[in-house]
């Protein structure tokens, strides 16, 4: 407390000598002043003041107090990422996917928010498809009944390197590689008692069956180099590893090729008054070899539940009738005289929608983007019900009420990059909003 203090002295009309202390009176006054009310005033004044300023130039205190919102922002995210940034995330689950964390002995139900670290165990069911994205950016898709383990997940703090390894305990998992951030990144995939180590920009697809005892790691592209005990092999495009353990070393082959895609082509737009009565083509390039070719569709991008799948001799086209309205993904594999069939193509989406005479646009609202190294976390809301495709991906975490949340692909470079968001309502209505994102 502060106390303000008066001394009053009386005195009487005639001097007298200053030693008679008892002619002379004393009078104390004092006012009790709390922090509170200096603290309401000091406020109060930096108010009127601040109300003042904004009065004079309104524009002036409008720019700086939006600086601060974006730099607290922009210091919340920093502060966040971190913890994340090294994280391996599912960004796709179809099906019932679990996941094991390290030593528990329990399992639980993946989801969105399950990160992944060294030591968990991933296992899909017979109806379980699952994609996972590590801290290289190396993608996983594991197919139905598989399990993997993590084995490595981290960036080196000074150098920046990457290590991902992953053990495919059994089942068949697709993988692919990009652009490594720093020399000495790693990508590896084990199975069995075999090493692989995946290139920059490769892809393959790795299968393992412990009760048949076939181990095979089939590369589509760029390239791996694969180590069983002092056997070692560099595998290129549409080559082939594959063992027994009953026999040592590595066997090479050669594997047919998958055919081009020609028609629908990517993120084609089909637009008919009546989409169940209208006839679809497809049709995709021959491919030496090839006595038959597989062709499949589905409203999923991990081809986890078919509407066609359809074995056809000696073609290259077919065509298709009685599809619903709606999004569509479409690939085709090759099967040579031996019998052996070719990787599925990379695939092609298509939409099929039914015409309206509307020019209105669908709901999109887009949040600022989240960046995770060459990673970026998309969310915002749409009407519920709509599709929404970023970067010619499809988000499948979209929630009954319109939100929705989407890991994209790794950025193909540093510096600028475009996010490209659309939305399309049951209607058809569409709407599109695009993000410039730094990745550094």
């Amino acid at each position: 407390m502060f106390a303000a203090v008066r001394f009053v002295i009386a005195m009487s009309g005639t001097p007298r000598t200053p030693i008679h202390d008892q002619d002379h009176a004393y009078e104390v006054e004092w006012t009790t002043i709390s922090y509170r009310t200096i603290i309401f005033f000091i406020l109060l004044g930096l108010f009127l003041l601040c109300l003042v300023i904004y009065l004079i130039a309104p524009h002036y205190v409008s720019q700086k107090l939006d600086q601060a919102v974006s730099w607290l922002v922009s210091a919340r995210i920093q502060q966040d990422q971190p913890s994340k940034k090294h994280d391996a995330h599912f960004v796709n689950i179809d099906g019932t996917v679990r996941v094991r964390k390290g030593q528990s002995q329990q399992w639980i139900r993946a989801d969105f928010n399950t990160s992944l670290e060294k030591g968990d165990f991933i296992q899909t069911s017979s109806d379980g498809v699952a994609q996972i994205i590590f801290t290289d950016g190396t993608n996983y898709v594991l197919k139905p009944d598989s399990l993997i383990v993590v084995e490595e997940s981290q960036e080196d703090p000074v150098t920046k390197a990457t290590k991902v390894a992953v053990q495919v305990t059994t089942g068949a998992v697709d993988l692919s590689t990009g652009k490594f951030g720093a020399q000495g990144s790693v990508s590896q995939v084990s199975f069995q008692n075999a090493t692989a180590s995946l290139g920059e920009d490769s892809r393959a697809v790795v299968r393992s069956d412990p009760k048949k005892d076939v181990h095979e790691i089939t590369v589509d592209a760029g390239q791996a180099d694969v180590t069983r005990g002092s056997s070692s092999l560099r595998l290129g495009q549409y080559e082939q590893a594959t063992f027994n353990s009953q026999e040592p070393g590595l066997t090479r082959k050669t594997v047919i090729a998958p055919p081009a895609l020609d028609s629908p082509p990517n993120m084609a737009l089909t637009v008919s008054k009546d989409p169940k009565t209208t006839t679809v083509p497809f049709s995709w390039h021959a491919v030496p070899g090839a006595v038959s070719y597989h062709l499949m569709v589905s409203p999923s991008g991990m081809f986890s539940n078919l509407v066609v799948d359809k074995r056809i001799q000696g073609k290259t086209s077919f065509q298709i009738e009685g599809l619903e309205e709606g999004n569509y993904y479409w690939e085709v594999t090759a099967t040579d005289a031996r019998g052996v069939e070719s990787q599925p193509s990379a695939p092609n989406k298509f939409n099929l929608v039914q015409q309206m005479d509307s020019s209105n646009k669908a709901f999109l609202e887009v949040n600022a983007p989240v960046i995770h190294g060459r990673v970026v976390e998309v969310t915002g809301k749409t009407e519920p019900g709509s599709t929404v495709i970023i970067n010619n991906e499809q988000v499948f975490s979209i929630a009954a009420d319109g939100t929705f949340r989407h890991f994209t692909s790794p950025l193909p470079r540093p510096g600028e990059n475009q996010i490209t968001i659309t939305a399309q309502n049951r209607k058809g209505d569409t709407n599109t909003i695009h993000k410039s994102i730094v990745i550094e």
